[in-house]
């Protein structure tokens, strides 16, 4: 903790939480942020109407004769701008009194010694630094106990008050913690209201980082929590490294053992060498039963009509998949899906048995938008088949229709049904088509309306040729199809010239799936 700047007075939150008032019973629990500069034991009722602002006010016995007086204390530390009101275990709460500590904000907690409590309280009160040592001292011991991630942090929530904390990706998506903390505003980080404490992976390098957000901005208390912070880092590192290499053994072994039951199957040929201690058959091309046994005892659905998905990142080129294998399995997992999670050509693979596919996109759906997964992704999912040989074919067909999914916004779900042949499409170097394409279409880019004409030819050559079918497309009059069929073949583009139909449906799906294409100007349809 720095020794630069004074310390701050300690909260009721914080006394309660660590302090002299751990063992109390709170009975109203509105503004426990309140800050806490004083003490006073009140022995008679006059005491309090003088009670200084920022005090605890502790009711001896001989003030609270019941139920009305410590009412009466309570208006008094309204009136004063007192931190909270301790009765005495003694006095009978009665329902109405925490109603009137709720509607005037005011903390109220009963104990059974309210004299020795005064004291304590006063100790804690002149020496905050020593308090809040021993918050940070009771948390390194918590970390010292707990070897998951979401253990680390929820100690952290659970011991530290005015706080709530999240661990997160450096690209922000949560891995532990409260979600509302990494929510947090700009104005929260101006006025000091939010920490920050990076955390390192196994290698040394930037992995992950822990946010505080405080609920009151002090410049000691934010001292602390950054303490508290600092101290959790090489327990969260550990667990992190801990679930990386359990996940990663794991996805090793559940990749071999895919891959051999979906690399062949009976009636089919090996495509591939098998693997270390031979799970395929060489002569027969069918799967072996120790495979298919091995996949049987870890729970995998083996029978039954299987529906493939494929989760797919939704930017490849900037994804460290080794790095965020781990978080995107383990998120998963806690979906308690039969059938694994299982890292493989450049995404994930799983499978859902006797599960409608629309059902299945719907489940995908949701867990990509509700699951801590620490990435962006979308997916693609197949269609129905039986056995090993029905999930290898959907399998495939998942993979077409992710590929496609990519190709738009994370949490796309696309199905391979829906798509039909333009799955093939999302398999074509767009980028490589597009850059032809303007070259071949430039005269048609160069026209004040090419994104309109762009997009008429494309549903022209989607319906054949036929202009009252692009006309009921695009929602306009088929006159207004015919002008702009005459403009397109004013720019030298003949889109009934048999030869080069397909070469120009093409050059205008890449333009039209390439953002900006040629002009950036908006479509007027």
């Amino acid at each position: 903790m720095s020794r630069s700047r004074p310390s701050g007075p300690l909260t009721v939150a914080e006394l309660v939480r660590f302090g002299p008032l751990s063992g109390a019973q709170v009975r109203a629990g509105s503004r426990l942020d309140r800050p806490v500069t004083g003490v006073s034991l009140i022995s008679d009722l006059d005491q309090a109407r003088r009670c200084a602002p920022e005090t605890a006010m502790v009711l001896h016995p001989a003030a609270a004769h019941g139920s009305w007086a410590l009412e009466a204390a309570m208006r008094f530390a309204w009136e004063r701008n007192a931190s909270c009101v301790v009765a005495p275990a003694s006095v009978a709460v009665t329902g109405s009194t925490p109603q009137l500590a709720e509607r005037l904000r005011m903390p109220l907690l009963s104990v059974a010694d309210p004299a020795r409590l005064a004291l304590d309280l006063a100790v804690a009160v002149a020496d905050t630094e020593a308090a809040r040592a021993r918050l940070i001292a009771r948390c390194a011991v918590l970390f010292s106990e707990r070897h998951n991630l979401r253990d680390i942090v929820g100690a952290i929530n659970a011991e530290v008050p005015g706080a709530l904390v999240a661990l997160l990706t450096q690209e922000g998506h949560l891995l532990a913690g409260r979600a509302a903390a990494g929510r947090g505003d700009d104005q929260a980080a101006a006025h000091d209201r939010r920490v920050r404490v990076p955390v390192p992976g196994p290698d040394g390098g930037p992995w992950a980082v822990l946010v505080a957000q405080l609920t009151e901005a002090s410049p000691s208390w934010a001292d602390t929590v950054t303490t508290i912070l600092k101290l959790a880092r090489s327990s969260i590192t550990a667990a992190g490294a801990g679930l990386r290499m359990s996940l990663s053994h794991q996805a090793g072994r559940d990749r071999l053992l895919l891959e051999t039951l979906l690399r062949t199957g009976p009636g089919s040929a090996p495509t591939a060498p098998p693997p270390p201690g031979g799970a395929v058959g060489e002569e027969s091309g069918a799967v072996e039963p120790e495979a298919e046994q091995l996949a049987r005892e870890a729970g995998w659905p083996v029978d039954g009509r299987h529906v493939a998905v494929r989760l797919r990142p939704a930017e490849p080129a900037a994804t460290d998949l080794d790095g965020a294998a781990a978080g995107v399995i383990a998120a998963w997992q806690t979906g308690r899906f039969a059938a694994p999670l299982v890292p493989q050509n450049g995404g994930w693979t799983t499978w859902f048995t006797d599960t409608d596919p629309g059902q299945v996109s719907r489940l995908v759906g949701r867990r990509l938008a509700q699951a801590r997964i620490p990435l962006p992704l979308t997916a693609g999912v197949g269609e129905p088949g039986e056995g090993l040989d029905g999930l290898r074919d959907s399998v495939a067909q998942a993979e077409l229709a992710a590929v496609a999914a990519s190709r738009r916004a994370p949490g796309t779900v696309e199905r391979y049904a829906e798509l039909g042949p333009r799955a093939v499409l999302a398999h074509l170097p767009v980028a490589e088509l597009a850059a032809a394409a303007r070259t071949l279409l430039a005269p048609l880019l160069a026209d004040a309306k090419a994104e309109v004409l762009l997009v008429t030819l494309a549903a022209l050559l989607d319906c054949a040729g036929s202009t009252g079918q692009t006309a009921a497309r695009l929602g306009v009059h088929r006159n207004t199809v015919l002008g702009r069929l005459e403009r397109i073949r004013a720019r030298g583009v003949d889109p009934d010239a048999p030869d080069g139909r397909l070469a120009l449906h093409l050059a205008c799906h890449a333009l039209l799936s390439t953002e900006p294409f040629a002009t950036g100007r908006p479509s007027a349809l």
